[in-house]
């Protein structure tokens, strides 16, 4: 995630265990809080109005874009192994409502 505060950027990511994505997609999200905590982590903010720095935020995020576009990231269907969706599947009758 991007995170922008008045002029300062920072990119925010987490790395969660496949046993508590399971856990979210199979079961009930209260059993979330017999797992550990989960650490956030961020870059250091920089200054969008600072060249250098707003340099080195532009360079982070292409080199986070051109990890998930190249299927390193284990984002949905965009990753390598396209053989194991993450996502849940969706029933046509349950997507949108009709009124």
């Amino acid at each position: 995630m991007v995170h922008l505060a008045g002029v300062k950027v920072s990119i925010y990511w987490a790395e969660f265990p496949a046993q508590y994505l399971d856990t979210i997609r199979n079961h009930n999200v209260r059993d979330l809080k017999h797992f550990p905590k989960i650490t956030l982590r961020h870059t250091h903010p920089q200054s969008l109005l600072v060249p250098e720095e707003r340099d080195l935020f532009l360079r982070d995020y292409v080199s986070v874009v051109h990890f998930i576009a190249g299927g390193y990231g284990k984002v949905g269907f965009l990753r390598r192994d396209k053989d194991t969706p993450i996502h849940r599947d969706i029933d046509d009758g349950n997507c949108y409502r009709k009124e």
